[in-house]
């Protein structure tokens, strides 16, 4: 079944109706589809908005005239057929005048044969419109071949069966450096460069025989000595069978030749220089996806390029740092920024970590964006950074908090916010009988009980407890969410193992007590009297009689 044709109507309800009963009772419905509409601005509105096969309108309808179509509203492709009779004579000629036409009386007669005159109506139209499509087409032919030989930046050439030029345009002879003279005394042969010689001979045999070459390229030597790269199309012409010479039409690629050899040469240094970097350079899509790896790279990682090329970065990037560098680069490739970039741990092949100093630029214009990535291994100074910042915050003889860092942590939950219903403590502890322990045996004996005691309280805190030497044979521990009276409890369990504690050095075995005082911390006060405070709570166990516990909230 044929396609149905796609007729506008703008009329109406009465001649609306009188024309689907006049196509009804022809049974035409499967040739035509009327679509109604009130004006020319609704046939824009309607659903798909179809292009019309014909428009089929009155003359005239309240706040609607037949001009209307000749409007922005309008559909210039398709061809208007007026009912006579809907409006005013004036209206009629002012349409006619406009191009709009022919007028369809809706006459008994015309009614009758209304499917074979709409047919009639667009068959005409489409065969007018085909007719003026094919001259325009010829017409714009003719002006495009004609300025092409007046104006064109192709280089245009007929060639004689001998090899001699029979025509040759402006950009040709300017190009190559002739005059029509001295192109007269030429042969094909004669400008040929030596390295497309063979070639050329064989293709203009070719299109001796009738052949037409597509996308060829040769040499042309102009007369400077200049080469001359082309690339283009050849034909023949032939008449009565034979061949009477053969036409060419090449664009000047000169440019791009030395352009791209250029560019092969910068990329092979750049390749060279990027396999060699010492860093890692990579290239990624917004995906994440490697696009490519310099070997000093991927060799650095414990892998060949190959294995790398296609895999996503996160096989490269520790597991608790996938996150956090994956923000980043998408960050960057939403907004890039100019920033110090990001340190993170790097994954070689054999499961091995080391830190890496990341840096990105993003590679915008292609078909996709790309970022290049650039990875300094930095595992070195984060090791030294690391042991800086430990050396820092711990005691170099026990590895425990040291004093300036265990004030700090004081500091931290003296002022944090105040919750009533939590209780902390802090125990002050001095080693009962250490002087005379280092006196007797030295202070490298000294330093290995510090040692050995700095383990063994240590094997006893909790997970919220922060134990430190302040100095000395002076201990500390911040009990946090710990009340006074469980803080006496676990300094009773510390005081009973070094009780019990023997001390070997050499021949000699030695026992020593510690004396421990605990106070509450008190939220707002100050870290030097809270200090303070247990330091005096240690002395009034000692003043006791030494190894032992001095709580304040339990002195009174």
């Amino acid at each position: 079944m044929k396609e149905p044709f796609k007729v506008a109507l703008i009329s109406s309800l009465e001649t609306a109706n009188a024309l689907e009963a006049a196509l009804a009772h022809a049974d035409a419905r499967a040739t035509f589809l009327l679509h109604a509409a009130d004006s020319a601005a609704d046939l824009k509105r309607l659903p798909g908005q179809p292009a019309w096969d014909l428009i089929l309108s009155d003359l005239e309808r309240p706040g609607y005239s037949a001009l209307d179509l000749t409007g922005p509203d309008g559909d210039p492709h398709a061809p208007i057929v007026l009912i006579a009779g809907s409006g005013p004579d004036e209206l009629a000629a002012q349409c006619l005048q406009a191009g709009l036409g022919p007028f369809l009386p809706l006459d008994d007669a015309h009614l009758a044969r209304l499917p074979a005159l709409l047919r009639a109506f667009i068959e005409h139209d489409r065969r007018e419109s085909a007719r003026c499509r094919a001259e325009t087409r010829l017409r714009e032919s003719e002006e495009r071949y004609q300025d092409i030989f007046d104006s064109t930046s192709d280089l245009v050439q007929c060639v004689a069966p001998d090899g001699t030029f029979l025509y040759t345009n402006r950009t040709w002879r300017d190009t190559l450096g002739y005059t029509q003279d001295e192109i007269a005394r030429l042969r094909l042969t004669d400008i040929l460069h030596p390295d497309s010689m063979i070639c050329c001979q064989d293709r203009f045999q070719r299109l001796m025989g009738g052949e037409s070459l597509a996308c060829i390229e040769f040499m042309f030597r102009a007369k400077s000595g200049e080469t001359v790269h082309l690339h283009g199309d050849c034909g023949s012409i032939v008449r009565n069978g034979e061949t009477i010479y053969t036409r060419g039409i090449f664009r000047n690629i000169t440019d791009t030749v030395r352009a791209e050899a250029a560019l092969r040469a910068s990329e092979a240094r750049y390749q060279r220089l990027y396999d060699i970097a010492p860093d890692v350079y990579a290239l990624l899509n917004p995906l994440g996806e490697i696009l490519s790896i310099n070997r000093t790279g991927a060799q650095l990682l414990g892998y060949d390029v190959d294995e790398l090329v296609g895999e996503s970065a996160a096989k490269l990037i520790h597991p608790a740092d996938q996150a956090g560098v994956f923000a980043y680069i998408e960050r960057q490739f939403a907004a890039p920024t100019r920033d110090d970039g990001i340190e993170y741990r790097k994954l070689r092949k054999d499961g091995t970590v080391f830190w890496v100093h990341q840096r990105v630029t993003l590679e915008a214009g292609g078909p996709e964006p790309r970022m290049l990535v650039v990875c300094r291994d930095v595992n070195e100074r984060v090791k030294l950074r690391e042991q800086l910042s430990y050396q820092a915050t711990h005691d170099t003889l026990t590895n425990l908090i040291n004093r300036r860092e265990f004030e700090q942590r004081l500091h931290r939950l003296l002022t944090g916010a105040v919750d009533k219903q939590e209780q902390h403590a802090l125990c002050f502890l001095d080693l009962d009988r250490f002087k005379a322990i280092n006196d007797s045996c030295g202070h490298i004996a000294g330093d290995e009980l510090l040692r050995q005691i700095a383990a063994l309280m240590d094997g006893q805190m909790r997970s919220r407890d922060t134990l430190a030497r302040l100095g000395g044979d002076e201990f500390a521990i911040l009990m946090e969410h710990c009340p006074v009276t469980k803080a006496v409890q676990l300094a009773e369990q510390i005081r009973a193992s070094l009780e019990h504690f023997v001390f070997h050095w050499r021949d000699q075995r030695f026992s020593l007590g510690v004396s421990i005082g605990v106070v509450p911390v008190v939220a707002g006060q100050g870290v030097i009297d809270t200090l303070s405070r247990a330091d005096a709570a240690c002395y009034a166990a000692k003043r006791a009689g030494r190894n032992r516990i001095h709580a304040e909230a339990l002195a009174a």
